[in-house]
């Protein structure tokens, strides 16, 4: 009677950690964060939108002021000032993360050219020449080719951190090369060494080059990845469909927790559908071996890699139940 009675404290604890850690696991998934970040990203992507599309704008409208100026002075100092800006706004474009970076520029040195180019038109309109205007033109010019390294300062701010990157990366390498024994500031490239080899190719400068095609970038979440028309071997070989991926990682949680925490009951067996195996767990719970030898398999189930642990444990359970059944 007591035996019985045992058994079954066994299977409902077994039962409640089994239902309470679904439970956990359907409220930590569906669950509200404590911060919505949504409207501070909304905020954020709104505020660097607005000010690429001012940045975009002024420099369209600085495009368009080219064709309108006959001072052909000041059209060449915008065309050097449009290549830097159209350079930086490329860079942008690709990292909008960035644009906050480039506010000084944005909203001070860009918009500033645009008001300048506004007021030069104005004065032309008026076609004066007294000496006070053409001073307060040439004036504008000057101000405008500053610009022109203002523009390139701010990219280089811009750059920082890819900079500082590429110079630390550049120390490390060149480090290890001289500690091998190998000096670069000696290397002359370009040069011909004592094997007629060129350091840096150029004899092919000047030539077209030719590239290899992009290779596309697939996440590993994809069930199928093709390339050239040609399934994935990764995911061919997958032992399970990629969207079970989710349900066996809760059965191995589970399964550990079960192992880790009522092991000694054989609980995790039980689980498994090795009733022998819970059995024996159970009838040498009142030793130590049991609660020892649990500990180890809850561990070894937390760590095992996902496909290992399907192969071993899911897996084998679903060829015995169709063997049963058979």
């Amino acid at each position: 009677m007591d035996e019985a009675l045992n058994y079954l404290v066994v299977i409902l604890m077994t039962a409640g950690v089994i239902f309470g850690g679904k439970a956990f696991w359907d409220w930590k998934k569906n669950r509200t964060p404590q911060l919505d970040l949504t409207e501070l990203e909304e905020e954020r992507a709104q505020y660097l939108q607005e000010n690429f599309d001012k940045a975009t704008a002024d420099y369209n409208y600085l495009e368009e002021a080219q064709g309108k100026i006959s001072d052909r002075e000041l059209v060449n100092q915008l065309r050097r000032l449009q290549r830097t800006a159209k350079d930086l706004l490329n860079h942008l474009e690709k990292n909008p993360s960035r644009i906050a970076l480039a506010y000084k520029f944005i909203d001070y040195y860009q918009d500033r050219a645009v008001k300048i180019v506004k007021q030069y038109q104005e004065l032309e309109e008026t076609h004066l020449t007294t000496d006070k205007v053409q001073d307060l033109k040439q004036r504008m010019k000057q101000t405008l080719a500053a610009l022109d390294e203002a523009y390139r300062d701010q990219f280089e701010h811009i750059l920082n951190d890819q900079i500082i990157s590429a110079d630390a990366e550049l120390k490390v390498m060149e480090q290890q090369l001289n500690a091998e024994g190998i000096d670069t500031k000696t290397i002359d490239v370009g040069a011909v060494d004592e094997y007629g080899n060129v350091r840096i190719d150029t004899d092919l400068q000047g030539q077209p080059m030719t590239m290899e095609p992009q290779r596309k970038f697939f996440p590993q979440g994809m069930q199928k990845r093709r390339r050239r028309g040609e399934v994935d071997a990764h995911v061919e070989n997958l032992p399970f469909p990629e969207e079970d991926r989710p349900q066996i990682v809760q059965t191995k949680l589970i399964q550990s927790a079960l192992a880790i925490f009522l092991g000694s009951f054989g609980a995790h067996k039980f689980y498994q559908g090795k009733t022998i195996q819970g059995v024996i767990y159970f009838l040498l719970s009142w030793t130590s071996l049991p609660f020892w030898v649990s500990i180890v398999e809850g561990i070894r189930y937390l760590f095992m890699p996902v496909e290992d642990f399907y192969s071993q444990y899911i897996k084998d359970t679903k060829k015995d139940k169709r063997n049963r059944r058979r």
